[in-house]
Parts: structure tokens; C-alpha cells; sequence
């Protein structure tokens, strides 16, 4: 298990039995922020911690747990201890609240944009194209990750039928498949906008997914019920939805 120290504890998503901290009122003072977000964000909100902490030095440590939605979603269903939960959709958050494991409703707090990144074909012809001249293309589960969810409905729409030598490789999430790629056990794949933000990488190794493709990617955050920090929870949250007010990177055009 590896740690990453910013002003951030940062740790994978582990089974269950590894997550569990002791709520006691007495501790919770000196327990982190605990934050489960998708991957897709996991950049992004490294970064907003550190702006959070440079605005709010004596605010409480935050630790985060990465991974696929629908897999923090599970967790935090068998009881997690997680206190804030930045999904890559409404559903599961939503899901949540419907079974009263929030402290109030789901919130937006992003936008996501779907890309297909093609580093191995460096050059900018139309999507259907695009993916058409791929040898293998990685996209998330789509029963787990929502930007794998829209990368199944933007195949569906371009009513995409590959040959026997294409495969379609199928990731957890949306980090998966951008590793995938980026090692070259994949030729193509379907990753989020911000990632490539991330990396800044050129123009014309990649084609931004037109939006009437798949549904939209619209990100919501929730508090979890069982938090022993509801306050420091909500002032964080508040902090992230400020920020909305300038369109966040998987925005930029």
C-alpha cells in the first residue's frame, strides 16, 4: 500500500476490512477527512486539496480513497468509513440518498467530457474513423464507470462492429484503461478530458467525444450519513462547488 504525502493521505481503494477506522467521538478530531472519489477526478481534487490547505491551513488532513465508481459506491454501502463521496455521475449518489445513507442531497460538482485517445495513430481524422483504424481500444466497465458507460453508448452510436482482429479490452475504471494505454498493451482507448489536461498532451493524439453521443457525464457529490465530521464535510464540499463557478478543466474546449 502506498502513500503519497502533499498536505494529502492519499491510498487506494482496499477491500473493506483494510478501510476501517475507528469512529470513536474521542478520535475523531485527529482522523483525517476521509474522501472517495472516482478516478477520473483523482488529479483534480489532489489539486483542490492543496488550494483547500493553502487557504485553510489549520483545516484537517484529508485522505482519499481512488477508484471506480460503482466500486466506492459498494463500499460505502457495506459501511466504509468514508465521509465525503465525489462520484463520476448522479446515479450512485442519488442511489444513496434514496436509501438514507447521506446527510442531505446529491450535489454537482463537475461536468465530465469524454475523449479517445490515440496515441499510437497520431493524427485527426473523424471519430468513426478514428476508431474504425484502431488494432484495440480500452474502455471502463460500463456497469462500473460511468465514463465507461458513455464510451459503450458512443460505440453503440456509431454503430461500431469490429472485425475479428479488434478486441475491446475492459477495465475497472477510467485509470485502468488510461494505464493501459499508456503502456501500449492498447492501442486506443476511451479516457476523460482532464486526464489529458493532466498529462497536456498534443492535440492530435486525441479526439474530444461529441456530447450527443452519450449521455451527459454530470458528477455529483455526496456526504456520507455515518461521517464523524459533518462540518469539516460540508465546508469542504462548499470549497469544491466554489470552485464551479469557472469551468472546470474537462470543460475547456
Amino acid at each position: 500500500m502506498k502513500y503519497r504525502l502533499l498536505s494529502v493521505l492519499c491510498f487506494c481503494v482496499l477491500p473493506i476490512c483494510l478501510l476501517q477506522i475507528c469512529a470513536s467521538p474521542a478520535l475523531a478530531a485527529t482522523q483525517p477527512l476521509r474522501i472517495g472519489v472516482a478516478s477520473n477526478f483523482a488529479k483534480p481534487m489532489e489539486a483542490l486539496i492543496a488550494e483547500y490547505h493553502q487557504a485553510y491551513p489549520t483545516a484537517d488532513a484529508i485522505a482519499i480513497s481512488i477508484g471506480s465508481t460503482g466500486k466506492l459506491y459498494a463500499q460505502i454501502q457495506q459501511g466504509a468509513p468514508l465521509d465525503l463521496f465525489f462520484a463520476a455521475d448522479e446515479e450512485r449518489p442519488n442511489q444513496l440518498v434514496q436509501a438514507g445513507l447521506t446527510l442531505g442531497p446529491a450535489q454537482p460538482y463537475t461536468q465530465g467530457r469524454l475523449v479517445f485517445w490515440h496515441p499510437k495513430d497520431a493524427k485527426r481524422p473523424e471519430l468513426p474513423n478514428q476508431v474504425k483504424q484502431s488494432t484495440s481500444i480500452a474502455i471502463a466497465n460500463p456497469r462500473l464507470a460511468p465514463y465507461g458507460l458513455a464510451a459503450r453508448q458512443t460505440l453503440d452510436g456509431l454503430g461500431w462492429n469490429p472485425p475479428h482482429q479488434v478486441s475491446l479490452i475492459t477495465l475497472e475504471n477510467v485509470g485502468q484503461t488510461w494505464a493501459i494505454v499508456a503502456s501500449g498493451n492498447a492501442s486506443a482507448g476511451f479516457v476523460a478530458l482532464s486526464q489529458i489536461r493532466e498529462q497536456r498532451l498534443p492535440e492530435h493524439t486525441y479526439t474530444l467525444v461529441p456530447e450527443h453521443l452519450h449521455e451527459p457525464i454530470v458528477q455529483a457529490a455526496v456526504i456520507i450519513g455515518a461521517t464523524a465530521k459533518p462540518e469539516a464535510a460540508a465546508h469542504f464540499l462548499n470549497f469544491v462547488q466554489s470552485r464551479s463557478s469557472v469551468p472546470p478543466p474537462e470543460l475547456s474546449q
